[in-house]
C-alpha cells in the first residue's frame, strides 16, 4: 500500500500547511501530513509557499479556481454578444437584457427595449416587427416567451415586469377593413399592457387592447378592448421603461406583397418565383405562384396551387400535408401569411382571392374521422383561426382572430369565438376589422 500511496503523490499537486510548530508539510489526498525540509516549494500549479495556500484536504488548486471565473467571464461575454447580434436591429437596448434563440426584429420602426429583459426564442422565434414611423417599447424585467409576435403600425406598450406566453399575437392594426373594400387598411389604435400583466399562451390582443396593472389575461383569449384595473393617464409611468405616451401614425401605410415597379422589385419578384418552384416542386401550380420565405410540403396526395397564389415568408414556415389519396386545392391569387397548416386527410378545397393570416389552420381530420373543407372565395381568415372537419365557409365570409370553426358559415358572415358563432357581416359593416366583438369571444369586459 505504501507504494501505492506514493504514486498518488506524485500525482497531485501538493497543498502546503503549517504545523503547530512553524514546520513545513504537505497534505496528501488522503489528508495525511508528511513533513518536508523547511524552504521555499512550488507546487505543480506554479505558487510559491509565499502566496495564499490552499489547506482543505480534497480541495481544488487555485488554478482551477481561477479557471473556472475566466470560462464564466467567457460564457458572458458570449452571451451578451449574441444578445448584441439578435437585436441590432433595435434603436435601443438596455443593459442586462437577454435574447435566448431566435429573436427576428425588422421594420422600419423603432423598437426599444430596457434594461433585464429576457427574450427566450428557443423553442420557437420571437417576432418584433415596427413598420415605418411605429414604435415598440418592451419594459424593463419583461420577460417574452417563444412564438410571440409583436406587430405595430402606431405603437405598442410593454410595462415593466410583463410577461408575454408562447404565440401570444399583439398587433395594433387588421390590415384589413370587413366591408367591400377589404384591401383598404384601418386606422390604427394603440395597445397598453401595463407593468406586472400576465398575457397567457396564445392569447390574442387586438387594436385598441389595454391590459391593466397585474392583470393575468388567460391562455387563447382574444382581447380587444380594456381588460383588468387600467391606471389613470395622470398615474402611467413615462419613463423609457414604463407607459410611455409615444404616438404613432393613425393608419397603416399600404404595404402591398407584390413587388413594386423598380426594377430590383422585379428581381425579387423572379426570386420569389424561384423559390415556390423549388419549395413546392411536388405539386401542380399555376404561373407566378410565389413563396417569399420557405413552405414546408409533404405532397403525398395530389396538391394543386393557382396563379398568383403568394405564400409570405416568416418566423415560422407555413406547412402543407397532404396524405396519400387525399387532395388540397388553392384557387388563384390566394394569399398564405406564415405559419398557416393545411392538413388533409380527404380533401380541403380553398377558393380564390381568399386570405390567410399567420397561423391559421385547417385540418379535415377530427376525432370523428375525415370529412371535406371547403373555403369559398374572398374569404378572410385573420391570425390564429382554426377551421375544423366538414367545415364549409361561405364566399365573402371573415373569420375572427383566434377563432374555431366547428359548423358551416354562411356566405358574407362574421364568425366569431370559440366554438365559432356565424353572425351577418352587413351588421358589422361598420367596424374596422374582426375581433371587435364581445359576442362568442374569450374576452372579459375590464
Amino acid at each position: 500500500m505504501g507504494g501505492r500511496a506514493n504514486e498518488v503523490d506524485r500525482a497531485l499537486p501538493w497543498l502546503e500547511s503549517t504545523s503547530a510548530n512553524g514546520d513545513r508539510s504537505t497534505a496528501d489526498w488522503s489528508g495525511r501530513t508528511i513533513p518536508r525540509p523547511k524552504g521555499t516549494y512550488t507546487d505543480r500549479g506554479g505558487l510559491s509557499s509565499g502566496e495564499a495556500r490552499l489547506t482543505q484536504p480534497g480541495a481544488l488548486p487555485a488554478w482551477v479556481s481561477r479557471l473556472s471565473v475566466i470560462a464564466a467571464s467567457a460564457r458572458t461575454r458570449l452571451s451578451d454578444l449574441g444578445t448584441s447580434a439578435r437585436l441590432r436591429g433595435c434603436a435601443s437596448v438596455g443593459p442586462s437584457t437577454k435574447a435566448l434563440g431566435r429573436v427576428w426584429v425588422h421594420g422600419k420602426g423603432k423598437v426599444h427595449i430596457a434594461d433585464g429583459v429576457i427574450l427566450d426564442g428557443r423553442a420557437a422565434p420571437i417576432e418584433l416587427h415596427a413598420h415605418p414611423s411605429a414604435v415598440i417599447r418592451i419594459g424593463s424585467g419583461a420577460r417574452v416567451e417563444g412564438g410571440a409576435s409583436l406587430e405595430a403600425v402606431s405603437r405598442i406598450e410593454i410595462g415593466r415586469g410583463v410577461r408575454l406566453g408562447a404565440y401570444c399575437k399583439i398587433l395594433d392594426n387588421h390590415f384589413h377593413s370587413v366591408g367591400r373594400e377589404r384591401h383598404r387598411p384601418p386606422p390604427s389604435r394603440p395597445i397598453v399592457v401595463e407593468e406586472g400583466a400576465s398575457v397567457g399562451a396564445r392569447a390574442i390582443l387586438l387594436p385598441g387592447a389595454h391590459i391593466g396593472s397585474g392583470a393575468v389575461v388567460p391562455a387563447d383569449a382574444v382581447i380587444s378592448r380594456r381588460f383588468g384595473a387600467v391606471m389613470s393617464a395622470a398615474d402611467q409611468p413615462v419613463a423609457a421603461g414604463g407607459i410611455g405616451a409615444v404616438t404613432g401614425p393613425a393608419a397603416v401605410r399600404a404595404m402591398p406583397f407584390l413587388p413594386g415597379r423598380f426594377w430590383f422589385g422585379k428581381l425579387r419578384g423572379q426570386i420569389d418565383v424561384m423559390r415556390a418552384a423549388w419549395y413546392l416542386r411536388g405539386c401542380e401550380r399555376g404561373p407566378r405562384v410565389r413563396a417569399t420565405g420557405p413552405v414546408r410540403v409533404a405532397p403525398d396526395g395530389s396538391v394543386r396551387i393557382g396563379a398568383r397564389t403568394v405564400f409570405v415568408g416568416g418566423m415560422i414556415p407555413s406547412r402543407i400535408e397532404c396524405e396519400p389519396g387525399a387532395s388540397i386545392e388553392i384557387g388563384s391569387s390566394t394569399v398564405f401569411n406564415y405559419g398557416v397548416t393545411l392538413a388533409a386527410s380527404e380533401s380541403i378545397r380553398i377558393g380564390s382571392r381568399t386570405m390567410f393570416g399567420s397561423l391559421v389552420r385547417v385540418c379535415d381530420r377530427g376525432e370523428a374521422g375525415s370529412q371535406p373543407v371547403v373555403i369559398g372565395d374572398d374569404v378572410w381568415v385573420a391570425h390564429g383561426a382554426t377551421i375544423g372537419p366538414g367545415v364549409t365557409v361561405g364566399s365573402g365570409s371573415v373569420i375572427a382572430a383566434g377563432s374555431v370553426v366547428t359548423s358551416d358559415v354562411p356566405p358574407e358572415s362574421l364568425a366569431i369565438g370559440n366554438p365559432a358563432r356565424s353572425m351577418s357581416l352587413s351588421l358589422r359593416a361598420n367596424d374596422p376589422a374582426p375581433g371587435a366583438s364581445q359576442g362568442g369571444l374569450q374576452e372579459v369586459p375590464g
